[in-house]
């Protein structure tokens, strides 16, 4: 895929929405309401980069090379616990498998698009070569863009350039042993946000990745896969100006060993992971106005954090069995702590452990009926951010926050009932949902006096005794003749604090897509429609305020020019509306307005194989 923003492609299913706070870069993801933390994003299983800038200009999914990527899994809810605390879920981006071959075979793929709404140029390339005992990857992207103008005509501060390059070293010592190596760096520049005071200067974010799968034919253990990971982020951002810069560092990294054990038609997984999470503050330019500051945002904090994972399948003649562990241990430490949070929380040091356990079992009530039902129970400790960000705004609007390291692990408790229909060309699937959650970490406003004058107010983090979230999420698709078919999807989550009946903060509302595509070899087109309905359950103490519905056609096409090239030619927004997603942060010259979507745009591209 050419684009870069991996949230952005997330969201081509109603279920998953996106946190904006740049036009053009590092959307969010929000799956049912649970975003940030709550969310298990991962490549290959485990890799991934904790965001560096509290602002999360840089969020995990955006160090994602989507060119690399071969499919997203998604797993909904607090089921699947095998790639790491999954609270509200587990997103594992795959990237491409190896292929070895007989003879030596070079391959790859060249790709460069345009977009003409923000000049937007992006270009790519991958190379393959592939033997008996080595396949060997190189690849690398550049794209960039300019301002686009919203459905209004008026210019949206969007700007970026973005480039990435890398290499993956497959080995394979015998047929039942392979190691693979990957070294990634992921780059931006010059990325203009703008709901934020501040822009991305540069980000320059280095990735490395070491796995080993060992395969065995023995009766019971089948394999064990080990994969290693490290990842480093020299972020820094500054005012337009740069009258005021930034600098500051993350760093994750950690390990992961699994083995797998089959028993006739059950399978058993256990392992132990292990994660370490940590961010600094590096540097800080600001003018000699401003109010000295008690410590920096990050506090040169970090978490901590293993966990032994079990998962076991029982498989019957017409339905399957999964039952789920995880237990974690997870501790949390600041070495530079402010005056504040000495006196707020004394040394600040937090050590939570946290079990999650998950059943779950899919029946085939027929030839084509499927009924699943899933239980699970989910703990979460307190993120970076939400135990030791220290007077930064970072949320919806330009509150302050300080974060707690007292916070108790929130707990998801969750139900979701499967129906699936599947005959001759028809597929129809209904999601039910409901969670209930135990001490949800949220804000509330304390009188602590902020540091910047235009912030109304402080935050502190906070455990919510009791809420919940519920929602519906269908999906229907019929090939209704041999070269046309139609895609209906649907997703709604009502979600509300128990105690003081106030719907929770930052909930999408209902969101419909249709699609229609027809295949006329070598040209297939596709007219698709979106429509989104007005969200007026607002939580006002966040700062939110209603989203008017809004209704966006799309046009796609492509053309197989040759053999394996292809031409594709589309028209977004096609009638050039004036929209904003309800989770979109507002511009930070106008905190009454959020960022509007892109207007109308002319894209081309071109792809080839070789």
């Amino acid at each position: 895929m050419l684009n870069h923003d991996a949230g952005k492609f997330l969201n081509s299913i109603p279920e998953i929405n996106g946190i904006k706070t740049a036009g053009n870069y590092a959307t969010d993801p929000v799956l049912r309401g649970f975003k940030y933390e709550q969310l298990n994003i991962v490549i290959d299983v485990s890799a991934h980069a904790v965001n560096a800038c509290p602002s999360r200009m840089d969020p995990a999914v955006s160090q994602v090379n989507m060119n690399m990527v071969q499919e997203a899994e998604i797993y909904k809810g607090p089921y699947h616990f095998r790639y790491g605390n999954s609270f509200g879920g587990t997103i594992n981006f795959v990237t491409l498998a190896p292929e070895f071959t007989e003879n030596l075979k070079l391959g790859g793929r060249i790709s460069s698009g345009y977009e003409s709404n923000g000049n937007v140029f992006r270009n790519e390339l991958f190379s393959q070569l592939s033997h008996q005992k080595i396949v060997w990857d190189l690849f690398g992207s550049y794209q960039k863009g300019d301002r686009y103008k919203d459905g209004n005509g008026d210019e949206v501060r969007s700007a970026f350039l973005r480039y990435n390059m890398g290499t993956k070293g497959n080995f394979k010592w015998n047929d039942q042993n392979v190691t693979t190596l990957q070294i990634n760096t992921n780059q931006g520049r010059d990325v203009e946000f703008a709901a934020l005071n501040m822009d991305l200067i540069y980000d320059k974010t280095w990735m490395f990745q070491l796995k080993h799968l060992a395969e065995f034919n023995q009766k019971y253990l089948k394999h064990l896969d080990f994969n290693s990971y490290y990842s480093f982020v020299d972020h820094s951002m500054g005012t337009p100006d740069r009258k005021m810069v930034s600098d500051v560092q993350s760093t994750t990294y950690g390990a992961r060993l699994e083995s797998k054990f089959v028993f006739g038609k059950n399978i058993f997984y256990t392992g132990l992971d292990y994660k370490h999470e940590g961010a600094e503050n590096i540097r800080m330019i600001m003018p000699a106005m401003m109010p000295m500051r008690d410590g920096t945002s990050w506090q040169d904090s970090s978490t901590d954090q293993i966990g032994w994972f079990n998962e076991y399948q029982m498989n019957f003649k017409n339905s399957k069995l999964v039952a789920s562990l995880r237990l974690d241990y997870n501790k949390g430490d600041a070495k530079a702590l402010s005056n504040l949070f000495k006196t707020l929380y004394g040394d600040g040091k937090a050590e939570n452990f946290n079990h999650s356990l998950s059943l779950g079992y899919n029946k085939n009530l027929c030839n084509h009926n499927q009924l699943g039902i899933w239980l699970g129970r989910a703990q979460r400790s307190g993120s970076l951010t939400e135990r030791y960000i220290n007077r930064f705004a970072v949320g919806i609007d330009a509150y302050e926050l300080v974060g707690n390291p007292d916070l108790k692990p929130e707990t998801n408790n969750q139900i979701d009932l499967i129906f699936t229909h599947k005959k001759d060309n028809i597929f129809f699937q209904a999601n039910v949902f409901y969670s209930y959650l135990e001490n949800y970490i949220s804000g509330v406003i304390v009188p602590i006096k902020p540091y910047s004058m235009t912030a109304p107010g402080t935050r502190q983090i906070q455990n919510i005794e009791k809420a919940f979230k519920t929602g519906v999420e269908t999906r229907f698709n019929w090939q209704f003749l041999p070269k046309f078919r139609t895609e209906l999807a649907a997703a709604y989550t009502y979600a509300e604090d128990i105690d003081t009946n106030n719907p929770l903060p930052e909930i999408a509302p209902l969101d419909f897509r249709w699609n229609v595509l027809a295949d006329f070899s070598p040209v297939s087109l596709g007219l698709h429609y979106r429509y989104s309905a007005k969200q007026s359950r607002i939580n006002p103490t966040f700062g939110e305020f209603t989203t008017p519905e809004f209704s966006v056609f799309d046009f796609t096409s492509k053309y197989n020019v040759f053999k394996n090239a292809t031409l594709s030619f589309d028209v977004l927004n096609i009638f050039d509306r004036a929209y904003a997603e309800h989770l979109n942060r507002t511009l930070s010259t106008n905190k009454k307005q959020r960022i509007l979507a892109a207007g109308r745009s002319f894209n081309i591209g071109f792809s080839y194989n070789f």
